[in-house]
């Protein structure tokens, strides 16, 4: 029964989770493009789409009447055992969930640290809507400069000194973009939301394909900055989204714990 319920809960969390969170480890470390001229973690996120048909409200009733019957206990004996298997199983998951919170902090602090660092070009302060969230003022011209100043991929690439497996397999590490703007006098702040915009979020490295692709559509665009803020947009999106999902899912997971316990020992 216990393997049961819980397969039942985990399955209606993903349903339910208006966005789920998956954190894809790639490698031990989290690389942290950090430099006189940059500061900036990033983190590996993913959006799942939630099909039409799950808005449907009868079907919504009809599984939260499902779920709750999932939940109820019938007796502390039960209730003990259950209370055990999520308070040990959830205990871990739920560190590394609560581990993910200082790292958020740390780096939404890193990039909003990067206002007035590094040189610029001034103008227009452009309007990022959602990602002013995650991102200071930036600056028509500074944009538009970077955009102009990116390298190649196989450029970037051949230039690079990071040292990351999805490097050396080719990849774009952040740590190489944003040193290689940096050459060309780039703003830091403009460098590091033309990354998000380019990996979409994704990470800290981006498919050099996507960059070189992305880049052309900029370049060839009536107005790069306005297609460059659509992707950033985009890329916060997902952003909030997995942060979303997280708080969800801890939310679930110590439910499940408190509402076990205090059936089984109260």
């Amino acid at each position: 029964m216990t393997a049961f319920r819980a397969t039942a809960l985990l399955f209606a969390a993903t349903i339910f989770a208006p966005q789920t969170l998956a954190f894809t480890a790639l490698s031990a470390k989290q690389t942290l493009a950090v430099s006189k001229n940059s500061a900036r973690i990033s983190t590996t996120t993913f959006l799942n789409a939630i099909p039409p048909e799950l808005h449907d409200a009868s079907f919504l009733e009809s599984s939260s009447q499902l779920i709750s019957r999932l939940t109820q206990y019938q007796d502390k004996e039960a209730a003990q055992g259950e209370f055990y298997f999520f308070f040990f199983a959830g205990s871990g998951a739920g560190g590394i969930g609560l581990a993910q919170i200082p790292r958020i902090y740390s780096e939404l602090s890193s990039i909003r640290a990067l206002a007035g660092e590094g040189p610029s070009e001034g103008g227009e302060p452009v309007n990022t809507g959602l990602s002013s969230v995650f991102y200071p003022t930036m600056f028509r011209k500074d944009i538009e400069k970077a955009i102009a100043k990116i390298p190649s991929s196989a450029k970037i690439s051949a230039q690079g000194t990071s040292t990351t497996y999805l490097a050396s397999k080719g990849y774009i590490d952040i740590t190489d973009f944003v040193a290689s703007l940096a050459k060309s006098g780039c703003n830091p702040l403009a460098s590091n939301a033309l990354f998000e915009a380019l990996s979409g979020g994704g990470g800290s490295c981006v498919s050099p394909d996507v960059l070189d692709e992305k880049l052309a559509k900029y370049r060839s665009a009536n107005d790069s900055v306005a297609a460059f803020v659509s992707d950033l947009q985009s890329a916060s999106l997902t952003k909030l989204s997995a942060y979303g999902g997280l708080a969800f899912l801890l939310f679930l997971i110590f439910a499940l714990i408190f509402e076990s316990g205090f059936t089984a020992f109260l």
